[in-house]
């Protein structure tokens, strides 16, 4: 066992650079090869005793490094599909949730205006609701009611300035 810890300190000095260099050339980022380069040193000293030191251990431990960076590989590339699949789906939440809240500030919105309607006086209220809710003209209000043009105009300008005034704080 003594002469193992040698071996491996021996063989430590002798490979990590090149093992860096070597794990670099395919991860292409320097951290991930130190990490995979260690996980490498730490799996020959797990299994030491099934290991033939007096071999060349060259080949064994490039071996070692392209199966730690392929597999590294394979773990970033379903990381980044998940990172994704993640990103899309909390989009998808995001957009729900505008649309959810869109409907709740336009339904909010709707009742107040509707109280204000309902509180405008007898005969602006109904100029205004024939004028916005059944999208008449003014001419075809003022026939309807037996009024001047004018007078839906006035009524309309009067319960447009109550409205406005009304819902200044959701503008």
């Amino acid at each position: 066992m003594d002469d193992n810890m040698t071996i491996l300190k021996k063989m430590f000095v002798e490979f990590y650079s090149v093992l860096i260099a070597y794990c670099v050339k395919f991860v292409k980022d320097l951290e991930a090869a130190r990490d995979i380069v260690q996980d490498i040193f730490l799996k020959v000293l797990e299994n030491q005793s099934k290991i033939d030191f007096s071999r060349p251990m060259h080949s064994y431990f490039l071996r070692l490094a392209h199966n730690q960076c392929m597999d590294y590989l394979q773990r970033l590339k379903v990381e980044k599909k998940y990172v994704h699949q993640t990103a899309m789906e909390l989009a998808e939440i995001d957009l729900q949730y505008d649309h959810l809240f869109e409907q709740l500030a336009a339904k909010i919105l709707q009742e107040r205006i509707d109280q204000v309607v309902e509180q405008l006086p007898e005969q602006c209220r109904i100029i205004f609701c024939k004028s916005r809710y059944e999208g008449m003209s003014h001419q075809e209000i003022a026939r309807d009611l037996n009024i001047s043009v004018r007078t839906v105009e006035t009524q309309i300008y009067r319960a447009l300035k109550i409205l406005k005034n009304a819902l200044k704080d959701y503008f």
